[in-house]
C-alpha cells in the first residue's frame, strides 16, 4: 500500500478537517447535528479519496470524484454562511482552504493524465 501522509494535499485536507470540526462545535444544535455533520462526513470522505487515488494506477476517477465532493462541500458551507450560522471570517478562511485543495486536486489530475 502506498503512503499518503506525506502528500501536501493530504495535509491540507487534514488541516481543513480539524478547522471545521472545531468550528462546528459552536454551531446551534440543529445545524451542528444536521448540515455540519454532512460537511464533516464529506470532508473525511475527501481524505479517503486521496488515499484511494494514491493507491490507484490511473488516479483520474478518484481525483474527479474528489472534485465533486469539494463542490458539494462548497454548496453546503455556503448554506451555513447564508443562514448566518458561519461567520464571514470563518467562511472566508474555510473557503480559501477549500479552493487551495481544489487546485491541488486539479494539478494532480492533470499530472496523472500526462503520465
Amino acid at each position: 500500500m502506498a503512503r499518503y501522509d506525506h502528500l501536501p494535499i493530504y495535509k491540507s485536507i487534514y488541516d481543513i478537517n480539524l478547522y471545521f470540526f472545531r468550528l462546528a462545535r459552536g454551531f446551534p444544535k440543529d445545524y451542528k447535528y444536521g448540515l455540519a455533520k454532512e460537511i464533516e462526513s464529506l470532508l473525511t470522505g475527501l481524505m479517503d479519496q486521496v488515499i484511494k487515488a494514491n493507491n490507484d494506477e490511473s488516479k483520474s476517477a478518484e481525483l474527479r470524484e474528489g472534485l465533486v465532493i469539494i463542490e458539494r462541500i462548497k454548496l453546503k458551507t455556503r448554506l451555513l454562511h447564508d443562514l448566518k450560522v458561519m461567520k464571514i471570517n470563518s467562511y472566508k478562511c474555510f473557503f480559501e482552504q477549500l479552493i487551495d485543495i481544489s487546485k491541488q486536486f486539479e494539478s494532480w489530475l492533470n499530472w496523472s493524465k500526462a503520465h
